[in-house]
């Protein structure tokens, strides 16, 4: 027989492991979502900084639906393939996907008409910026793995702030672009 501090430790070590499986499967499912996300902010980002920012609509309007239609397909097919977990299947659902891409896009871009910088600079930094905390947050939910790579993605960001401000967008695409697609391989890893 185990005494009541066996049987509660037991259930500890338990729920730990609970724990750990439902990140690991949040985390593969999150793994496509980051490299996809990486691919175009490292394009795009590498695009405006070769371009003039009147250009750059013709840069990111392909790219934001390309990623928006990306990201739901890599959503729908992982949930058809039917989680063993029934709360991933509702984290990942796919049309989520859509609206939590829509509802960031369209806080940006309220965020620019309200504030209507005159410099480029925001344009290009504001929305790394935005989507390091929104790791920072997710992360903080229980995916510690998620606060690094959002942690990760401000410091280089910011770095560029002090000593490359005049090549913000391609330090934005190593802190977004290099820091997403480094994050979807380690989350791939599990």
């Amino acid at each position: 027989m185990i005494s009541k501090s066996e049987a509660a430790e037991a259930l500890r070590d338990a729920e730990r492991v609970h724990r750990r499986t439902n990140a690991g499967g949040v985390y593969a499912k999150a793994s496509p979502h980051l490299l996809l996300a990486g691919a175009i902010w490292v394009l795009g980002y590498v695009a405006s900084g070769l371009t003039h920012p009147e250009q750059w609509v013709w840069i990111w309007v392909p790219l934001m639906i390309l990623g928006s239609f990306g990201s739901y397909a890599i959503a729908y097919r992982g949930y058809r393939q039917g989680p063993a977990d029934p709360a991933a299947a509702r984290v990942v659902h796919a049309s989520r996907v859509l609206w939590m891409i829509a509802a960031i896009m369209a806080f940006v871009a309220s965020t620019f008409l309200l504030f209507q910088p005159r410099d480029t600079l925001p344009y290009l930094a504001f929305p790394a910026l935005l989507m390091a905390l929104i790791y920072v947050f997710v992360g903080s939910l229980g995916l510690p793995k998620l606060v690094w790579i959002g942690a990760g993605m401000f410091t280089v960001l910011i770095a560029g702030l002090v000593v490359g401000r005049d090549a913000i967008a391609f330090w934005v695409a190593a802190a977004g672009g290099g820091g997403l697609l480094l994050g979807g391989l380690w989350l791939r890893k599990g």
